[in-house]
Parts: C-alpha cells; structure tokens; sequence
C-alpha cells in the first residue's frame, strides 16, 4: 500500500483530473496544456497538499521533456529516498475520436497522435503508476496509436487493465461512458467498478446536485453564485419549452430543418429537459444550449446554467471559472474529466495497488 503519491496531469485543461486526484489525496504538482485561458481557472481552484497552488504550465506535451518531469516529481533515487511513487496522469484531447466529430477519419488531426506522446513520456520517466481516459471508441478509431502505447507498456513491464467504464458508478450524476486504461509498475491493476451501483448504492442525481440552486431567468447571471448563468432564449424557445419533446410541438414551432426529416423521431432529446430523479446526458461541450440535447433545466424556462453544467461533470460548488465568453466556459467544463472520477481511480492506486 502507497501513501505518498506525486502526479502530473498531462492535457489538463481547467483541472477535472487535478482536482480529483487531489481529492483523493495525491500531490499534484501541475499540469500542462496549450490553452491560456484555463490557466487562472487551473491554478486558483487547485491547491496542493502544501498550501501552494498546482502549477499551470503553458507547453504543448509534444515539447516535453523528461528532465522537465523529473524537475517537478524529482528523479527515481529522489523519489525513493523521500518515500514517494509517481504518477503520470494524460487524458489527450478526444475530438478526432469522438463520434460527434464528423471529421474523426482525418489522418491530418495532430491531435491523433497525441496519445504516442503520452506513451514516449512514459517510456522515458518510467512512473509507477498511468491514468489515462479518452472516449470509448479510442481504440475502434485508433488501433494502431494505442498498440503503441500499450507496447510500451508491455515493453517497460508493466500490469494494465482496460475498460469502457460509465461515469455514472463513480458518484458522477451523469451517464458518461468512457474509456480508462490503469497502469502500475509493481502489483496487478484492475479497474475498480465504483460504488455506485444504483442498488446498494443510488446513483446521483440531477437533483441530488442542482435542486438547490437560486433560480434565474434565460439570459441572466446571478449576483453571487459564480458562473451561474444561462444563455438567452428568443420566446419562440421559450414556448417549445413547455412540451414534452419536439414531437408534440404544434407545427408552427417545427423547424425548417425537421420538417425535411425523413425521419421525423430522430432528434427528440433536442429541447428536452433533464429530470430531476434521473442522471443527466452526456454533457458534451454545448450543455448550455437546447438545441444540441436534453440540457434545458427540470422546471425553468431555459438551458443549464454553467454553474449547473460544473456541478453535473461533478466539480465543487465553489470551483471558478474565469473566461468571459459562455461558450469557452462550457467547452472547458464538457472537455474535463468528471473530477469525482478522477478521485475514485486516484483512492484506487493510493490503497490498492
């Protein structure tokens, strides 16, 4: 059993790793990603076991290198005379996977390589522990990228499992289904299955996460709740609201591009509200508008507020974040990793492995 566990969080956008991790009780150090503007939101809503906040560090993980590692973590004899394991945390941006991208057969998308970066960090550093998360169809879209990466692995000897896992089993009020590789240098690794079993254990809820917050009205933000606040509704939106779904809309409110559906039940989460006694979709990076899925609120008049969209991918109350444009908060918030998630595989190496 390890008690002292020291990470860096690859890919880290605005944190949902991070903050898990530290959750569950792992040091870690910082993270690095390209985007500016997750960097306040990275560095003020994380702090580390010793006071300090974990470093954002602005460098593409294609540029990193081992020495830079080993400065944050310390070197393996460091490490070892201190009493601490390492983990290497890397979560590469999943669009040209995901089933949502048109585009995702683009042998063009640098990102698509990403994941081999990863596993050269890992064949150079040699931590004792990996995380790493994508969307479930990596290994459909990837095969030839991820054998590379697991190779490495197999090559350096390590124990790994792997799994298509649901957020949903992890405390996340969310059905999100996603892919989650666990690596470890000594002990066998296999993924834990969560607690949450919606039996012994009742998923969370809508409700369980959101009920309680003040109401508002489309359009506005409220004076103290940070990032509680929701985009405007034109009121012909506003009345499509008050249906079921888009099927029972008299047909004055049907859209131009529903009446060519041949098809006219595809679509039908689009202008749904989420329920309260239910987890909620998968919140992709347009939770704040109705027209991309189910993300209207149980009862009012509009769209999942930012703040509501933070506390269904399980984020703190109280975790900010700082951009002024709603729609690079929301692609922040839909890209992270559920932090509660984060947490539950972090406890898993911290007293399993």
């Amino acid at each position: 059993m390890n008690n002292s566990i020291i990470a860096i969080d690859l890919f880290c956008g605005v944190g949902g790793v991070t903050r898990g991790l530290l959750d569950a009780g792992i040091d870690v150090v910082g993270g690095f990603d390209i985007e500016p503007a997750a960097k306040k939101a990275y560095e003020e809503n994380n702090k580390r076991p010793n006071g300090e906040n974990a470093k954002y560090f602005l460098q593409s993980v294609t540029e990193l290198k081992k020495k830079q590692i080993f400065d944050l973590v310390g070197t393996k004899s460091q490490r070892k005379k201190e009493g601490k394991k390492f983990l290497l945390a890397g979560c590469a941006p999943c669009q040209p996977f995901s089933m949502k991208n048109k585009k995702r057969g683009d042998k063009e998308d640098k990102r698509r390589t990403l994941i081999t970066y990863f596993a050269n960090l890992i064949r150079d550093t040699e931590p004792d522990f990996v995380f790493m998360e994508n969307v479930a169809g990596l290994e459909k879209f990837e095969p030839d990228n991820f054998k590379y990466f697991t190779d490495i692995l197999d090559e350096k000897g390590y124990s790994w499992d792997k799994k298509i896992v649901n957020a949903l089993h992890y405390g996340v009020p969310q059905n999100r289904k996603r892919f989650v590789l666990l690596a470890a240098k000594k002990g066998e690794v296999t993924i834990p299955d969560g607690e949450y079993d919606g039996v012994s254990k009742s998923y969370k809820t809508v409700g369980d996460v959101i009920r309680n917050l003040d109401p508002i009205e489309a359009g506005e933000s409220h004076p103290v709740i940070p990032n509680h606040r929701a985009s405007n509704l034109s009121p012909t939106n506003k009345e499509r609201l008050k249906y079921k779904n888009r099927l029972e809309w008299p047909e004055e409110l049907w859209l131009e591009c529903h009446k060519k559906m041949a098809d006219t039940q595809g679509h039908t989460d689009s202008y749904g509200r989420i329920e309260w006694g239910n987890p909620a979709p998968t919140l992709t990076t347009k939770f704040f508008s109705i027209s991309n899925g189910r993300y209207a609120h149980p009862e009012q008049s509009r769209g999942l507020s930012l703040r509501e969209g933070a506390l269904l991918q399980s984020f703190p109350k109280d975790y900010e974040f700082f951009d002024e444009s709603m729609q690079k908060v929301a692609r922040q918030i839909g890209n992270a990793v559920p932090p509660k998630m984060a947490e539950a595989f972090g406890k898993y190496f911290l007293h399993s492995v």
